[in-house]
């Protein structure tokens, strides 16, 4: 009997074999943040599913997410530009040239800043497949840490723009796939195709 994989909240249902992306035979690609795993995978929430193309490292994951936070904070350019390249490489595989798509990303919140490390991050990945990027979402500024349990004190969603093109949503770390699950949502119901790639999902012992 199959897996039904469609009823769990979140799951990882498929993923390539840890650090198996090679820049040349035997030489894994350096991962532009601490230990991040390269494990292109493929996650669901409710039945929304969104793609990954890094892990955290347990043996390393306290440093690693804090230096994560300090790239957010500084909004450093080195590691945007990594982890775009990594992202658009993936939306390649996938689809080849996206030519008639465009790239956004989920709501800005607990970064309180309109060019956030993910909105930037979003942008480059737009100017590495040469496709627009636009801003869909409205910015909901938010206190305290991103959480499950807080995200339904959150405002709704607000969509700023009617997409008119398949739309490649993009964020740095899905934990519960809550977010883009909305967006998706959102974009789906107004009659747009839509996927998601995060840069970090999961964690590889």
């Amino acid at each position: 009997m199959s897996e039904d994989w469609t009823s769990r909240l979140s799951s990882s249902w498929w993923t390539m074999p840890a650090e198996t992306v090679e820049v040349e035979p035997g030489v894994p690609v350096a991962s532009p943040l601490g230990s991040l795993v390269s494990r292109r995978s493929i996650y669901t929430r409710n039945g929304i599913a969104w793609l990954s193309v890094r892990a955290w490292s347990s043996r390393a994951r306290k440093e690693d997410v804090a230096a994560l936070r300090s790239a957010k904070r500084s909004v450093d350019q080195v590691v945007i530009d990594g982890a775009a390249a990594e992202i658009a490489d993936f939306a390649g595989m996938l689809i080849g040239r996206p030519v008639d798509w465009m790239v956004s990303t989920v709501a800005v919140g607990h970064s309180r800043r309109p060019d956030s490390f993910a909105v930037r991050m979003a942008e480059a990945v737009a100017g590495r497949l040469d496709v627009p990027f636009s801003k869909l979402f409205a910015d909901r500024f938010v206190d305290g840490v991103s959480h499950p349990k807080e995200f339904s004190k959150l405002p709704q969603l607000n969509m700023l723009v009617q997409p008119t093109q398949p739309v490649i949503l993009v964020d740095d770390v899905a934990t519960s796939g809550w977010h883009l699950e909305e967006a998706l949502t959102r974009l789906r119901q107004s009659g747009v195709p839509a996927m998601a790639i995060a840069w970090i999902s999961g964690t590889v012992k």
